[in-house]
């Protein structure tokens, strides 16, 4: 756990706060995670339920405040397997707030799809198909952006107690805004001398964005790391990490998917096919997957963009490991146009 400020004391108290008077049996902190989390086990009438506490330690409280609700309206509007949330809170006069309880999630984790047959791959990546195209038909927004609860925003609300806090002029800008901050990145990493060639990409790239498809909530972050699978049929128990939600296109979240469910692996490769083709057949059980005469050229500009990622971040994600490195920047360079 990173950063603690929740006295693990007051965890039974927090509990309580949301569930009313009950007894709280065990607190176990976490071993890993940005914010505080604890796992607690807490005696209901019925049964003793394992649950998750969260508690605001690392991000701003107006970015934790998201995430309850996030999951709240996906459990509500989906089918999506995500944990339910027992309830929040958002300021306490005594209590370190904002934090939220939620039941514990079934599932094992697993470390990337080295880790699943072909068969099992193509189980995650059809179950992951079917949950985007869910997510995308669940809610539509007023723009492109990040988002927050309506007390931390200056607009009213779109989407229940949602609203677009700072939506960008229209997707291309967005896109360029989100890409400037990685090229910042990437000037103080060993891809530096790929920025000029970088930034000429994203110019030609962007114009085959559609200017105002329309914004629906997305994931963006649908990772093996935030999945909880039965490792031996792939299927996806639990998907996690709402925590920083935003509105975009759909067929960007369906690009960032494959990539990080093929493990980002060169264009031709067929294991890319094979996640590409589940995703889509699962995508096409849950919701419309048009393709147009744009649509070949805007996927190449979405592959473009999302493999900014791992330059920009490349020593966190891959403690910088060189064969690793020119694989990713082989795929860069194939993805220039």
């Amino acid at each position: 756990m990173t950063g603690t400020s929740v006295d693990i004391e007051s965890v039974p108290r927090m509990v309580q706060t949301i569930l009313g008077n009950r007894a709280v049996e065990d607190v176990i902190p976490a071993d890993e995670g940005t914010d505080d989390v604890f796992f607690v086990t807490v005696e209901m009438p019925d049964t003793a339920r394992k649950c998750v506490l969260k508690a605001c330690s690392f991000v701003d409280p107006p970015s934790f405040r998201v995430e309850p609700r996030i999951l709240d309206l996906v459990s509500r509007r989906t089918e999506i397997p995500v944990p339910d949330v027992l309830g929040y809170v958002d300021d306490h006069a005594d209590l370190p707030a904002p934090f939220f309880l939620m039941e514990r999630a079934s599932g094992e984790q697993i470390s990337g799809p080295r880790s699943l047959t072909d068969d099992a791959l193509e189980r995650t990546a059809h179950d992951a198909g079917r949950h985007l195209g869910e997510l995308h038909f669940a809610a539509s927004f007023d723009g492109f952006g990040g988002l927050r609860a309506s007390q931390d925003a200056d607009r009213d609300p779109t989407v229940g107690d949602l609203v677009v806090a700072d939506p960008g002029e229209d997707l291309p800008s967005e896109l360029r805004r989100s890409a400037e901050s990685g090229f910042e990145r990437i000037e103080d990493t060993r891809f530096s001398d790929m920025l000029d060639d970088l930034r000429a990409g994203l110019d030609t790239h962007l114009d085959a964005v559609p200017a105002d498809p329309e914004p629906v909530l997305i994931h963006a972050d649908y990772r093996f790391g935030n999945l909880l699978v039965e490792p031996e049929t792939g299927a996806v128990r639990t998907v996690l990490d709402w925590g920083d939600p935003s509105t975009g296109h759909g067929e960007y979240d369906l690009v960032q998917t494959e990539q990080y469910l093929c493990g980002r692996l060169p264009l031709d490769a067929d294991r890319r096919h094979l996640v590409r083709s589940a995703l889509e057949a699962g995508y096409r059980e849950t919701n419309d997957l048009s393709r147009d005469v744009g649509f070949e050229a805007m996927r190449r500009a979405y592959l473009f963009i999302t493999q900014l990622w791992p330059l920009a971040w490349f020593d966190l994600w891959y403690d910088g490991d060189d064969d690793i490195a020119e694989q990713q920047r082989a795929l860069m360079r194939s993805l220039l146009p």
